[in-house]
């Protein structure tokens, strides 16, 4: 086989892999619970395991409400994005949205990763005591679920966790309707963690989920 050819075969492995990677599914039970609480006087905190799909959640809630509606203003920051380590800082995080603030608009507040900003609920107890935000975060499991959620909060929070795939989401990320026994079987071995699913191998797919 000439370099040519070979290069170009490898070429397209390469794609197939990334699109793998980048493959995601509506999770509409959980989007339309969070669209139920659009709007409420509420912090919506999104827990779940470590690659549940927490932050996947949040921007396709995002997506939803660029798409459906027009006089609103959207306040996102990501504390995994090195973006804004700068803020991650209690004080910092509340100038930062008093900042970005919009007058006449809906403002929406999503923070996500909110636990590693240390004191980051001083600042946002403070925003919710403004009635000006409605505040959607995600924290991993282990800290949301260790700490006293209703002494964290002042104000009023309800909690949305998000759970690995189910077998029926399982199904749709692969686009399958065929034999379910044999997906039943596969869908067992796997799991539902979707990050794991681009590894050929259990020894991989192990290694991630225990990481």
């Amino acid at each position: 086989m000439d370099g040519n050819r070979c290069f170009q075969i490898n070429k397209n492995i390469y794609f197939l892999k990334a699109s793998d990677y980048m493959k995601t599914i509506t999770r509409t039970k959980y989007l339309n619970r969070i669209i139920e609480l659009n709007q409420t006087p509420d912090m919506k905190i999104i827990t779940g395991i470590r690659r549940s799909g927490k932050s996947k959640l949040m921007q396709a809630y995002i997506e939803y409400l660029k798409n459906h509606y027009e006089n609103i203003n959207i306040i996102f920051v990501d504390f995994m994005d090195l973006t804004y380590e700068e803020i991650r800082e209690y004080h910092a995080l509340h100038a930062y949205v008093e900042q970005h603030f919009q007058e006449e608009k809906v403002n929406y507040l999503f923070v996500d990763e909110v636990q590693t900003c240390p004191k980051f609920e001083l600042a946002v107890n403070s925003l919710y005591s403004k009635e000006k935000y409605d505040i959607y975060i995600t924290g991993s499991n282990a800290f949301l679920l260790s700490a006293d959620l209703a002494t964290l909060f002042t104000g009023r929070y309800i909690k949305i966790h998000v759970f690995p795939f189910s077998f029926q989401e399982y199904c749709q990320y692969y686009d399958e309707a065929g034999d379910k026994e044999k997906l039943f079987d596969e869908y067992s071995i796997k799991g539902g963690l979707a990050g794991s699913y681009v590894y050929r191998t259990e020894k991989d797919r192990t290694r991630l989920v225990s990481c």
